[in-house]
């Protein structure tokens, strides 16, 4: 890691040179304040096989003690279990799960300012697979009141799971909430192409309500209120692909949905659920990178409850289709030939220069392919030799084997054995073969970087194997020392294992796991921050908290002696670490400007506490040291003595008179 020194500015003079005894200091550290935050934030993570969480988040202006509730809305059916968790920043401030009696909970949130969060994780009812739930935010007091700012509504949906066979049944109930005429629908997505079959029926125990209901035509059915119904439905994929996908909803007599789901069909994969923020349109694009081939078959589709928002079944666009606020849930299909394939989907609002709401590159293997493979994907400015670097940073495990090759257009580039590629101008995709070990998880980087002499970094990626991951990347615009505090928040408990690691380039620049803080000095530049947790397995959430943040200053200020005569001189010397600018205060002598380091001598009149401020981008620290000013010696004599300067001029002159008694006269005679 680099070490940054900062300049020294000549000190000005000042008076009297001194040497003495080095003295005590009293020390006064200021907390830092105003820290240069680049990360602060709390992340709820959840197996695959769970429903992702929900999250909301406010700011408090002022502090005001408040109350939170919790309520499970029931529909369309109760959760088995629902819980939140409130923080503060990175500080968790409690948690309350939701009684299965009264399905409501509550929790007090102690009166502070700052940025909250709220996180809720929910297991749905397994035959619905989706929850509703409403969260108030209120003053203490007045739990009923809510604030429209700090409150939010949601729903938790399950992933819908593959099947292992061509054909996929569901059996389950709903309630009718009214007596009249309910609308069954159900559609065929025809994704990735369309099913040999598909019928559902409702019944009332062993009574059939209807049956042989096809898709494609709204079917209405006569249901009495407050009467549970079962569902079932029988589909059968097409004999090639041997997937297929498929919505079932229906409607009570007001128009409400009682059952709104999409479901996969054989092997379709287990959906990917995103979180659209705002009733809004949004865009999909697909793209297959045919590295090293084309893909036999791939395919996107974008469904809400039971409609298909989008559908491609093959590389293109998808622009500007409309999404209600709430859960989307994005499935993919992809299948290889001899060779594995690499494909991206992108989703994002489809106004310009939207942020985008969902991003991946995957990798599809051959049948039969038990390597887990992982691709990026970098654009080329102009043709040269460049540098690939794949590195296993062997934490919090090693990985068992690591494997890169690098291609473009389609077809592998050679290299050399130590990473060099030549490629034209373009896009070139990187596919690494890794393996997780045998009980946990690592973490391997990917950098591809220009040739020469002062090579540039172009791609700088850190992908985590095994376990639950996530990648948070951040490019930095100043130099400086940087602290990352990694905190298992142990929220609903702590996780089985939980890392983070800081890399650029190939260069790991720290480490964390479990919990805990480093440090480390930076230049301008992008920084990969991959995270790898396992949550514990009888929960399967867990929740965390990473800042990063420049680090604060440091200051040490000594005196040469804590005591001198008043009017004399005392030496002073001082360091300080993170800091761009110091501030001395205390006395006349002492005031002003100084330098990040240095020494001077100053001259003491008074007893003063001498105090050097130090500011830097994490903040400001102070240290202070005292220094006593001695009286000069007091008077000599008593009853009212002469000056002892006097009486040395009198004993002088005794002394003169005492010389000249003893000397010869001289008598003259005047007579």
């Amino acid at each position: 890691m680099r070490r940054f020194l900062q300049p020294l500015r000549l000190l000005r003079p000042r008076s009297c040179k001194f040497s003495g005894l080095a003295a005590g200091t009293l020390l006064l550290f200021a907390g830092a304040v105003h820290a240069d935050v680049l990360l602060d934030k709390t992340s709820l993570i959840g197996s695959a096989s769970v429903a992702a969480p929900s999250e909301y988040s406010f700011t408090a202006a002022t502090a005001q003690a408040l109350t939170l509730t919790l309520t499970d809305l029931q529909t369309p059916a109760a959760f088995a279990s629902l819980q939140v968790a409130v923080t503060l920043g990175d500080t968790l401030v409690g948690s309350v799960s939701v009684s299965p009696a009264t399905h409501k909970a509550t929790f007090a949130i102690p009166a502070a300012a700052g940025n909250y969060a709220l996180h809720v994780i929910g297991t749905p009812d397994s035959t619905q697979g989706i929850g509703s739930f409403g969260v108030c935010v209120a003053p203490a007091g007045n739990a009923a009141s809510c604030i429209a700012a700090y409150s939010f509504s949601g729903n938790i949906q399950a992933p819908a799971m593959a099947s292992s066979s061509a054909t996929s049944t569901v059996n389950t109930n709903f309630t009718a909430t009214a007596a009249g005429t309910y609308t069954v629908t159900l559609t065929d997505h025809i994704f990735p192409i369309a099913l040999q079959s598909i019928s559902a029926g409702v019944f009332q125990g062993s009574t059939p309500i209807s049956v042989g209901i096809p898709a494609g035509t709204p079917t209405p059915i006569t249901l009495a209120a407050g009467t549970q119904y079962q569902l079932l439905i029988a589909a059968t994929a097409a004999a090639g692909l041997q997937a297929g996908l498929y919505g079932i909803r229906i409607t009570d007599p007001s128009g409400a949905a009682v059952f709104d789901r999409t479901l996969p069909v054989g092997l379709m994969m287990a959906s990917n659920i995103l979180q659209n923020p705002a009733a809004q349109g949004l865009s999909l694009n697909l793209t297959d990178y045919g590295y090293p081939a084309p893909l036999m078959n791939v395919g996107i589709a974008v469904t809400q409850g039971a409609q298909a928002l989008a559908v491609l079944n093959a590389p293109g666009t998808a622009t500007n289709f409309m999404a209600a606020a709430g859960t989307v849930e994005v499935w993919h299909f992809a299948s290889a030939g001899a060779s594995p394939g690499v494909y991206s989907v992108n989703i994002t609002a489809a106004q310009s220069g939207a942020a985008s709401l969902y991003s991946t590159i995957q990798v599809a293997n051959p049948t039969g392919t038990a390597a887990t493979s992982y691709a990026f994907v970098q654009t080329i400015a102009s043709a040269g030799t460049y540098h690939l670097i794949v590195d296993d940073f062997q934490f919090p495990s090693s990985l068992q084997n690591v494997s890169a090759t690098v291609a473009q257009n389609g077809a592998v580039l050679l290299s050399t054995l130590t990473g060099d590629f030549t490629a034209a101008q373009g896009t070139v995709v990187v596919l690494v073969d890794a393996s997780a070990p045998p009980s946990g998880s690592g973490i391997f980087g990917v950098t591809i970087e220009t040739g020469g002499t002062a090579p540039q970094i172009l791609l700088d990626q850190a992908q985590p194997v095994g376990g639950v991951f996530d990648t948070q990347s951040i490019n930095l615009g100043i130099s400086g020392a940087f602290d990352v505090t990694l905190n298992d928040l142990s929220f609903p408990a702590k996780f089985s294992s939980l890392a983070v690691v800081v890399s650029q380039g190939s260069q790991v620049l720290g480490k964390i796991y479990g919990g805990g803080a480093f440090s480390f000095s930076a230049t301008p530049g992008n920084y990969v921050l991959p995270f790898v947790a396992t949550p514990a397995p009888a929960q399967n959430y867990g929740l965390y908290s990473v800042r990063m943040a420049s680090s604060p200053p440091t200051v040490k200020l000594s005196a040469a002696s804590s005591s001198v005569t008043a009017g004399q001189a005392v030496q002073l010397t001082w360091s300080s670490q993170n800091a761009t600018s110091c501030t001395a205060s205390g006395s006349s002598a002492w005031t002003g400007p100084e330098a990040t380091s240095g020494s001077t001598s100053i001259v003491v009149d008074t007893t003063a506490m001498l105090t050097l401020t130090c500011t830097g981008a994490g903040g400001s620290a102070a240290q202070s040291v005292t220094v006593t000013a001695a009286p000069l010696p007091t008077k000599s004599g008593g009853g009212g003595g002469l000056d002892r300067w006097l009486l040395l001029l009198l004993g002088a002159c005794l002394l003169a008179r005492i010389v000249g008694a003893a000397r010869p006269r001289h008598v003259v005679d005047l007579s």
